[in-house]
């Protein structure tokens, strides 16, 4: 059992997590960050399956208005965007309620 599920959270690590967490280069535009907003927390010091799941409560853009930091309520972090995975968007919520 022990073998599956390590070779679940690695092909998961690997495979689908940098699908949810796409660098935010100067490419093309991307979506910022939210009030409300449903994230999962990235933290290398704890095992993967425990990693919280958070709502953004504050957003802190910069001088060109990107988001760069945002409070997230779970315990309330404030923590930078490239430890953060976008699980649901208020906006897709806030489409579905009309």
């Amino acid at each position: 059992m022990q073998y599956f599920a390590d070779v679940f959270w690695k092909r998961w690590k690997k495979e689908y997590l940098p699908m949810l967490q796409e660098r935010q280069k100067c490419l093309r535009p991307k979506r910022n960050f939210a009030v409300g907003d449903t994230v999962i927390v990235v933290d290398e010091s704890t095992p993967r399956n425990v990693w919280p799941i958070g709502q953004i409560a504050q957003v802190f853009p910069d001088k060109q208005g990107l988001v760069r930091r945002v409070k997230v309520k779970t315990k309330t972090l404030e923590r930078p965007i490239s430890k953060l995975c976008l699980l649901e968007s208020v906006e897709r919520l806030e489409g579905e309620q009309s």
